[in-house]
């Protein structure tokens, strides 16, 4: 049995590519990649290791950098880190031949870079198992459309549970009759992905099944990584089981699994042309605290060009929190404590709104710890600052017109609140185009102030909200908007 975790010390010389390429390979193979997803893997590896000799030293330059592959239950992950040249997001090709971040992103499923200062950077490169998709495991009858089932005579009795392993498939299956092709997460086509996520506690599924032991519907909850706050999603209900309540006792029960597992919050996304989706958290207590613009691309899903709109997807986040946590100091620039009051009393959460403060940039270390994580198929981009340097804006301006030449949709940019420096930071943002998005509470170390950039078809008249505030907030943003006001 192979060990899960393995590293590598390499030396800034390429020559060893093609050792460590053989070496990924065969733990690729291994670990059950096909050759296609192995070729792909070993490509991005390639161009990344290449990148880090080339940009991260110097020529001639003695060092090594590590490289640790985690076999994961959902694929494989593959860390890169050097104490080389600070990470400018230089992945863009000056030649032909050099490989560059396209290279990387095409052949990998998700991309993160992660700036620690003194500490040095890393490259997460992930690399999910295929598995099979629902469409492999059922009959073409079987993957019917709901809009065409018929409806039972009766009613069922349903137990609401924690999902079961073999359950997975059904779960595939209700979510592909219900959506095909256009649901957001693609890891929800695979059955095998959704048992490793529950096991591994990235997703807690829940689901109604009928005393006959049919899967009638499905609510999950996905914990943030420092297990204070969680997203709502993947919600399904089969259509002969809706208007009986079923999505209410699924979230009741989640609510009840994130309470008993220590959760501070659930938060919930929602489309602002869904609203269904928006009066729905707002029944059962969620408020809205952020708009994100330009989330998805304009036309790319089923439920954009049904409704034949033109701008791009937005979305809502709305939260909700489960038991009350020690109020501690926020740092909010002085225009901004109004909106910020206003969503914190909405939410009932107790944080000490300071003013900004002066900070003197010399006491900062010289870099900033930054990671990026990029959505390829979306091209978004979220930029999240987990320590400020000297160096910060030259970085996000780097950063910002690397994303911008590659012609990204959408750039947002997390700050921490409890960061005296934070307010002091949105004004550099907002000077290189980025303005309010929202508040996101306890999403990092504490809460986020979120701040985006769009550079995509945004049109106002598409926003629909279900709530007053939902509406105020919305002109907010619409007023802050630059490119809007132009």
């Amino acid at each position: 049995m192979l060990k899960k975790i393995s590293k590598l010390t390499v030396p800034n010389d390429p020559g060893y590519i093609k050792g460590i390429s053989a070496y990924c390979r065969e733990l690729s193979r291994r670990i059950g990649f096909n050759s296609k997803e192995i070729r792909e893997i070993n490509k991005a590896l390639s161009g990344a290791i290449l990148s880090v000799i080339t940009r991260a030293f110097n020529p001639y330059e003695d060092e090594t950098f590590e490289i640790t592959f985690h076999i994961r239950s959902d694929g494989l992950q593959i860390n890169i880190e050097d104490m080389g040249l600070p990470f400018s997001f230089g992945f863009v090709e000056k030649k032909k031949n050099t490989p560059g971040l396209r290279a990387i992103e095409k052949n990998m499923d998700k991309v993160l870079f992660v700036n620690r200062g003194k500490k040095g950077k890393e490259l997460q490169l992930f690399k999910y198992f295929r598995g099979k998709h629902v469409v492999d495991l059922y009959t073409a009858d079987e993957l019917t459309p709901f809009s065409v089932c018929k409806i039972p005579a009766r009613d069922k009795e349903m137990e609401i549970r924690l999902m079961r392993p073999e359950e997975a498939a059904e779960v595939s299956r209700c979510i592909y009759r219900t959506y095909r092709y256009t649901y957001l997460k693609e890891d929800l086509y695979f059955p095998e992905r959704i048992a490793a996520m529950n096991r591994e506690g990235k997703m807690i599924s829940t689901v109604a099944v009928t005393e006959d032991g049919e899967v009638a519907g499905h609510f999950a909850i996905m914990p943030r990584p420092n297990n204070k706050v969680a997203e709502i999603g993947v919600a399904v209900v089969m259509p002969q089981y809706r208007g009986r309540g079923i999505m209410k006792k699924m979230l009741t029960f989640l609510m009840e699994e994130a309470r008993r597992r220590s959760l501070y919050a659930l938060y919930g996304n929602a489309f602002t042309i869904h609203a269904l989706s928006q009066r729905a958290n707002l029944k059962f207590g969620f408020n809205e605290t952020a708009l994100q613009l330009g989330w998805i691309p304009p036309g790319s899903i089923k439920v954009i060009k049904e409704r034949g709109l033109k701008g791009a997807g937005n979305i809502l986040t709305f939260f909700k929190y489960l038991q009350e946590t020690t109020p501690y100091p926020v740092f909010i620039p002085h225009r901004y404590k109004k909106i910020f009051d206003r969503m914190y009393s909405g939410i009932g959460l107790q944080r000490l709104l300071e003013s900004p403060i002066p900070v003197n940039m010399t006491v900062l270390p010289q870099e900033s710890e930054i990671s990026l994580k990029i959505k390829p198929a979306h091209k978004t981009a979220i930029i999240t600052v987990h320590r400020f340097g000297k160096d910060f804006l030259d970085r996000l301006k780097t950063k910002t017109a690397a994303l911008s030449k590659r012609h990204f949709n959408a750039i947002y940019i997390d700050l921490e609140l409890r960061d005296p420096f934070t307010p002091e930071a949105v004004l550099m943002a907002e000077d290189l185009g980025f303005f309010f998005a929202g508040l996101l509470p306890d999403y990092s170390e504490g809460d986020v102030f979120r701040l985006q950039r769009y550079e995509t078809d945004i049109l106002y008249d598409e926003v629909h909200t279900s709530s007053a505030f939902g509406g105020e907030l919305v002109d907010y943003i619409r007023a802050q908007d630059h490119r809007h006001k132009n």
